[in-house]
């Protein structure tokens, strides 16, 4: 998938407007629980990764890396052999984010506010890195157009809603909790 000409496309606004506010509230999260080890730690992991995030929709690394890789694969004569592994990486990343998840949601059970945010990063980190692999049938959904937007762009959004509101309750229920 080649992304748009247009440098701030609707969808990459979107990007942009929502890891900017999971960083925000993540640092909001770590700066309000610095007192409180095990969230302040969270919320510092949060805010690094949501800003990173939010830096590669800016400057585009995840297609920088794409690009790279494709490259790479045309001078050595096997681009058109890409379809096997990318298939597995791509069922490989999936099955990543369901035991992550499951895992998650085991260590952190007395904890919904952690759970929901971590999620939400590890469903972005997770979607990155399939937009990295660039599976031709994945990218069919993940680029298809609603409205103005692409199907990813709602990904994104409810990645960084989940993070945002979830490491908020977490640093919430640390100061009801003392």
């Amino acid at each position: 998938m080649i992304p748009s000409e247009e440098w701030l496309s609707p969808t990459r606004a979107t990007g942009i407007v929502a890891y900017a506010v999971a960083a925000a509230c993540s640092a909001i999260a770590w700066a309000s629980a610095r007192r409180v080890r095990v969230v302040s730690r969270l919320a510092a992991s949060l805010t690094a990764i949501e800003s990173l995030l939010l830096i590669d929709m800016i400057v585009n690394a995840r297609w920088m890396l794409h690009d790279m890789f494709a490259t790479a694969a045309q001078r050595r004569h096997e681009y058109d052999l890409r379809h096997l592994p990318q298939s597995l990486f791509v069922t490989v990343l999936a099955g990543i984010l369901l035991v992550s998840l499951i895992y998650v949601a085991r260590l952190y059970r007395a904890r919904i506010g952690a759970v929901l945010a971590i999620s939400g990063a590890l469903l972005s980190l997770i979607t990155w890195c399939i937009e990295v692999v660039s599976l031709h049938q994945v990218d069919a959904i993940l680029y298809y157009q609603v409205g103005d937007l692409m199907a990813v762009s709602l990904i994104w959004f409810v990645a960084s809603l989940l993070t945002s509101v979830g490491i908020l309750i977490d640093a919430r229920q640390a100061f009801q909790g003392r």
